[in-house]
């Protein structure tokens, strides 16, 4: 709750001209969509016209970080789908967004262009980590995989790699630098 309180116009102002300039995103306390609700609620509540005019403007400012990092997650989803170099920067709300773009990205890079280059899709040399224990089974590849426990990171064959996230029984794990 404390940091709701520390909300206040000048944070946001500040906010929204460090996103106007710099090209990557800037840091925000980490639930700074949630605490300019609360602000903003508590805002709405007082009627009078000074207050009604700065509402206004806190609107205003925060659909403009909205949308700037909006610009800047889909800049970085599309360089990460072809580096795998993670962002910064990110709030939760932002993560859940980002990750749901690169996926997207990743798989129509995966399903046209590699085909068109001949190659194999990046995924397959890709690990994966386990959320669930799994117990041995015979990969795609007619090797024995297993058994692994919730944590334990692998290589597996595509075809299992894309039955278990589909499945939702491991997920991508990538090794930052």
């Amino acid at each position: 709750m404390a940091e709701e309180e520390t909300i206040t116009f000048d944070l946001i102002r500040k906010i929204q001209r460090e996103e106007q300039r710099s090209p990557k995103l800037s840091k925000l306390p980490a639930v700074f969509y949630k605490s300019v609700r609360s602000y903003l609620d508590r805002k709405r509540n007082v009627s009078n016209r000074k207050t009604a005019l700065e509402v206004k403007n806190v609107e205003r400012l925060v659909e403009d970080i909205f949308n700037r990092r909006e610009r800047k997650i889909f800049n970085l989803a599309l360089i990460t789908a072809r580096t795998n170099i993670p962002p910064e920067n990110l709030t939760d709300e932002e993560r859940e967004f980002f990750d749901q773009i690169v996926y997207v990205v990743k798989q129509r890079r995966d399903s046209l262009l590699d085909p068109l280059l001949l190659r194999e899709p990046a995924e397959q040399t890709g690990l994966v980590m386990f959320k669930e224990d799994v117990q041995t089974f015979v990969g795609a590849d007619m090797k024995n995989y297993g058994p692994f426990n919730k944590g334990d990171i692998a290589k597996l064959p595509d075809e299992n790699k894309k039955v278990l996230l589909k499945q939702k029984v491991v997920e991508e794990f990538n090794i930052s630098k």
